[in-house]
């Protein structure tokens, strides 16, 4: 069974690759060139020294939580690698710390799975609202300036190897 887990988690880790290897990324093609859109909600009184701060560091300075994304997209591949290694470890050696370690760290990528889809999907929403608030087609390309755009299918493959790859890991290290 264990030997299951480790194979469901490398399918998900390699659906994940894959995922983040066609994933693209849709920029603006001159970011000076365009200001920042800002909603009505986020936008602050503009001191003297932001006036001249770039396109991309008001975009930052403008998110609820700066760096999250970012956070997000280094803390969710690296937390699967070293949970897949702590696996690796149990497998080989049936010590039930290297489960118990494997189950939370695993734990830990799928938050920070989750947190990374949630925002990227926030930002794509957000950018398709002021695409349409300012009249432009809403699948414009400097509209989905902040969002990485994914295959649906791939994320629910990647999301349905997680959660079977949570289930068994879960089953085996509360019965280690």
């Amino acid at each position: 069974m264990a030997i299951a887990a480790l194979v469901f988690w490398m399918c998900t880790a390699a659906a994940g690759t894959y995922l983040l290897a066609t994933g693209t990324r849709v920029r603006q093609a001159d970011p000076a060139a365009q200001p920042v859109p800002v909603t009505a909600q986020a936008a602050k009184p503009r001191r003297d020294k932001d006036r001249f701060d770039p396109p991309s560091l008001q975009r930052a300075k403008s998110e609820p939580l700066p760096g999250l994304r970012g956070l997000a997209e280094f803390a969710h591949p690296a937390l699967a690698i070293v949970g897949l290694g702590f696996w690796l470890a149990y497998v080989m050696s049936r010590d039930r710390v290297f489960a118990a370690i494997g189950l939370g760290v695993l734990l830990g990528a799928i938050c920070a799975g989750v947190s990374w889809f949630a925002r990227n999907a926030r930002a794509a929403r957000r950018a398709r609202a002021i695409a349409s608030a300012e009249g432009e087609d809403p699948g414009a390309e400097h509209a989905l300036a902040d969002a990485l755009t994914f295959s649906p299918r791939l994320i629910i493959l990647h999301a349905v190897g997680a959660v079977l790859t949570l289930l068994i890991v879960a089953l085996i290290a509360a019965r280690a």
